[in-house]
């Protein structure tokens, strides 16, 4: 049975996709690995394929929409790193009545028809905490959640996880951490906001910081991995160090351990 883990966060620009490709290219050298893009955007498909594709997670959700049961094939980027592709139509798909109702149900079918087939399944968000978002989240085990120190704030965090925690799930889902992207380690602003959030959050927050590079974008824009783009790429290190911190964190603290943890530390600083 696979792992099934989402890259997640509200807010926009913290790296979701450059992280999940990352975390997709490291775990495929070692593991079998499944990438699906739930963003419309399809950014993820774009950084993995520059072809168009004719099935798309929008066509496979139509299809169990009208009670078929598709054929899945995802795309074989390399034997050990495959994708289901995205589309820009699952915007629409949002605002269908079946869908608000039975999305839940439809992607339970289909991660139930592909989890035997991987070690891990990687979901690539988008921002918006829609219809999408929540009925993938009532079927997978995990969530790491990528930060920037520009845009990070405990109250923001805590947000989050009450959105999280309106899911109804059979069990707890599980928070793999925090982890800052872009960091600056030499900005004492950047230092600042990491020292707070540890103290506010302790271990929820991984102790890897992913630095900033333009070579992230770079390796994106020519459809290569980091870990390729260049022979000695320290932000390549950042992520193969992320991708093993994430593992270790696996099976650790659920979302309702999460919650727990911050209201004592509030009992305790008040």
């Amino acid at each position: 049975m696979s792992q099934t883990i989402a890259v997640y966060n509200f807010k926009g620009g913290v790296g979701k996709t450059s992280t999940t490709l990352s975390l997709a290219h490291s775990w495929s050298r070692s593991f079998k690995v499944l990438v699906i893009d739930c963003d419309p955007q399809a950014n993820l498909t774009q950084a993995l394929s520059d072809q168009d594709h004719a099935n798309t997670l929008f066509t496979y959700t139509r299809k169990f929409l009208h009670n078929e049961q598709p054929e899945l094939k995802p795309v074989e980027i390399h034997p050990y790193l495959h994708l289901i592709p995205g589309d820009y139509k699952m915007a629409e798909i949002e605002s269908n009545t079946e869908f608000i109702s039975f999305g839940h149900v439809i992607f339970y079918k289909l991660l139930s028809v592909i989890r035997c087939n991987y070690d891990f399944i990687l979901l690539d968000f988008p921002t918006h905490f829609g219809v999408t978002v929540k009925s993938f989240i009532a079927n997978i085990n995990s969530i790491l959640i990528p930060a920037t120190a520009g845009s990070f704030s405990v109250s923001g965090f805590k947000k989050l996880l009450s959105y999280l925690s309106s899911v109804e799930k059979e069990k707890p889902l599980e928070i793999l951490g925090i982890f800052f992207n872009q960091f600056r380690k030499n900005t004492l602003f950047h230092q600042k906001i990491v020292r707070e959030a540890e103290q506010e959050l302790g271990h929820l927050i991984l102790d890897q910081r992913i630095r900033e590079s333009i070579k992230v974008s770079e390796a994106n824009g020519q459809i290569e991995s980091i870990y390729g783009f260049t022979d000695q790429s320290a932000v390549a290190e950042d992520f193969l160090k992320l991708s093993d911190e994430v593992i270790s964190r696996m099976n650790r603290v659920n979302l309702n351990d999460a919650i727990n943890q911050i209201e004592k530390q509030e009992i305790k600083t008040r």
